[in-house]
């Protein structure tokens, strides 16, 4: 029960942060944040699972392309277990690097989905911006809601 509200909480938040940044930048993505920290406090088969679960629920409520999200979350799942064992999460510069390893590969998940559509919106140029944006925004949120959230896993365990 806990776990749906942190994501309800989540969803929400990233509406929130959306709506009041100008239209012109790219929110941070909370969801990835949220499927990274599942990542990190559950074993592969939960973290993947899950984090395919938030990108089809994302896909559903921003009512875009089903598996979009859903792809590019897994994938992102899929750079974090295989970077987790060689830096530190919980060190600044393991953790940078971390985030940064599992953003590209979350953006090459939306890149191989776009090439498997070949939808003419989701141009690689065109999302240029919203990349570079979007990975700003996570990486300056990503350790406060790192922290917050395994302070908030913590208190569900202890």
């Amino acid at each position: 029960m806990r776990l749906l509200l942190l994501v309800l909480a989540m969803f929400t938040a990233q509406g929130i942060v959306s709506g009041l940044l100008p239209e012109n930048l790219a929110p941070p993505d909370l969801i990835f944040l949220l499927a990274i920290l599942v990542s990190a406090v559950s074993s592969p088969y939960v973290g993947l699972s899950s984090a395919f679960a938030l990108g089809l629920v994302q896909d559903l409520h921003s009512a875009g392309l089903p598996g979009f999200h859903a792809t590019g979350l897994l994938f992102a799942a899929l750079a974090f277990y295989r970077l987790s064992p060689l830096f530190n999460l919980h060190e600044s510069p393991g953790q940078a690097a971390i985030l940064s390893g599992a953003f590209l590969a979350k953006w090459l998940g939306y890149l191989l989905v776009a090439y498997w559509l070949r939808n003419p919106l989701l141009n690689p140029l065109l999302l240029g911006w919203v990349f570079v944006g979007e990975l700003v925004f996570t990486l300056v949120m990503g350790p406060w809601v790192l922290r917050l959230g395994r302070a908030w896993v913590g208190a569900l365990r202890g």
